[in-house]
């Protein structure tokens, strides 16, 4: 019996936005070689973001440019972009940095964090970042690209991007193109095909139709291949923190931060991320009358800005038949600290991983949809760490986040999980800065006095202070670039 994979030898992306372009790119850099043709349809008529939005990126997409060969610098330049160090979080209370990267400080005999432990307690524990290069570098102003000596303590920082999401997605349908990616644009489309045989094509307004093996549905919200066509219902969650989310532009401040700020308003969070031509803020308010002075203020200001409505939820699956969903088209779990792109890029690679054939067979389905479910409750529990306290009461939190707090409010430690989307190390420095605070600390600390510890912090301090001053500023790495 011959059981020999039948492999996918066209791949159809329909999205006009970021996620689209990420797919098309992605798909095509990796199945090109094995004679996939990767055809990208770009409704005009769809609108899923707004010229005004800042694409805040992670360190996660330095390495998607890298893996499909984007030159980074020459991106920085079209679309303003400034590079990131980490997230600044101010509130009434407390401010924390968020750094990306590690300490890259070797247990002995505990890991740093429950030295921290041990020497401060409640709010004093989130000056554990403070250890991070990233955290030194950035409140100075400073900025420098990791190397890949893991002697030198510059080993231990990562970086994200901020960019004009316009010009980005501009940037990548040329990228796009030269990768051999037939990009067709589009007024409308129409989708022939149902929810038992999967899609069959998509018809253009001028009656051209296009025909795949597998099609990606990158249409944000509205879904028009899943939902719409395969009538996949929609799970609306119980959990929406925030239903309303509006962005717009400020004059750029003076010089540029290698970093962005999350400032803790009265209807909810305040995000700036800064461009080299402008700030780009968005918010996220919970309120009705909340969303209506903000939009007065800014109308009296004479401020463009956008709403967007936010509908916290899921399909019921994200891949169906011959179709898979990314971001918004199959959830919305919401961007306050992990942008769509980072959820769509993470989902897009676990397929890959999983790569089917034109068979589309049941069981690769379900193993994706299940870890797909997965990754979208991890999201989900990063929008409850932000809402404790002020959106909700500890007793709302889910009981496996709940549990995971508990734990590491006892005993200093994360109990580990497959498929998590943030390291341990990045999910601990969040989790205190944001006020969930440890009240143990690992044992082998017991018979070391506080004041050896803290003399050890003290000359840590000092060290990254020393590699910091020595790194240039931003705005010279821009201009050096």
């Amino acid at each position: 019996m011959d059981s020999a994979p039948n492999a996918l030898r066209q791949l159809v992306v329909v999205g006009r936005g970021l996620i689209g372009a990420t797919a098309a790119i992605t798909l095509a850099k990796f199945l090109a070689p094995s004679g996939c043709k990767v055809t990208w349809l770009i409704p005009q008529a769809l609108h899923e973001c707004d010229d005004q939005d800042v694409e805040m990126a992670d360190p996660a997409l330095s390495r998607w440019l890298a893996m499909v060969g984007c030159p980074e610098r020459e991106l920085i330049d079209a679309c303003h972009g400034l590079y990131s160090l980490g997230v600044e979080y101010q509130s009434e209370t407390d401010d924390f940095f968020f750094p990306y990267g590690t300490h890259g400080i070797t247990p002995s005999p505990a890991p740093l964090e429950h030295e921290f432990f041990k020497c401060f307690n409640g709010a004093e524990q989130a000056s554990f970042t403070q250890c991070f290069l990233a955290t030194r570098a950035a409140k100075k102003g400073r900025f420098d690209f990791p190397v890949d000596d893991p002697r030198s303590v510059k080993s231990t920082l990562r970086y994200g991007l901020h960019l004009d999401r316009a010009a980005l997605v501009d940037y990548l349908q040329k990228f796009a193109g030269s990768l051999a990616v037939q990009c067709v644009s589009c007024d409308t489309l129409q989708v022939e095909g149902n929810e038992k045989e999967g899609i069959a094509s998509l018809v253009l307004e001028d009656g051209t139709r296009i025909a795949g093996d597998f099609y990606v549905d990158a249409t944000g919200a509205r879904a028009q291949l899943l939902r719409e066509a395969l009538a996949t219902p929609f799970r609306v969650g119980s959990d929406s923190l925030w239903r309303y989310r509006l962005s717009y532009r400020e004059p750029q401040s003076s010089p540029w931060r290698p970093y962005a700020r999350m400032t803790r308003e009265r209807y909810g969070w305040r995000r700036e991320a800064g461009l080299q031509n402008a700030t780009g803020v968005t918010a996220w308010l919970q309120s009705p009358s909340e969303l209506n002075a903000l939009e007065q203020q800014l109308k009296e200001c004479g401020t463009r800005y956008w709403v967007q409505p936010l509908e916290t939820g899921r399909c019921s699956q994200a891949w169906r038949s011959n179709c898979l969903a990314l971001g918004q088209a199959a959830a919305q779990p919401g961007e306050l600290l992990l942008s769509e792109w980072f959820w769509a890029s993470h989902c897009l690679l676990l397929w890959l991983e999983l790569l089917p054939d034109r068979a589309n067979q049941p069981r690769i389905r379900a193993e994706y949809n299940r870890r797909w479910e997965t990754a979208y409750e991890r999201l989900i529990e990063l929008h409850w760490l932000h809402a404790g306290r002020a959106e909700c009461d500890k007793a709302e939190l889910p009981e496996a986040l709940q549990w995971r707090l508990n734990v590491l409010r006892s005993f200093g430690r994360l109990w580990r999980r497959d498929d998590e989307l943030m390291t341990d190390e990045s999910w601990v420095a969040l989790a205190l800065g944001l006020g969930w605070h440890a009240e143990g600390y690992d044992p082998t600390l017991a018979d070391i006095g506080v004041e050896p510890l803290m003399d050890k912090h003290r000359k840590i301090l000092q060290a990254l202070d020393k590699v910091a001053e020595k790194m240039p500023s931003l705005s010279a790495v821009i201009k050096r670039h």
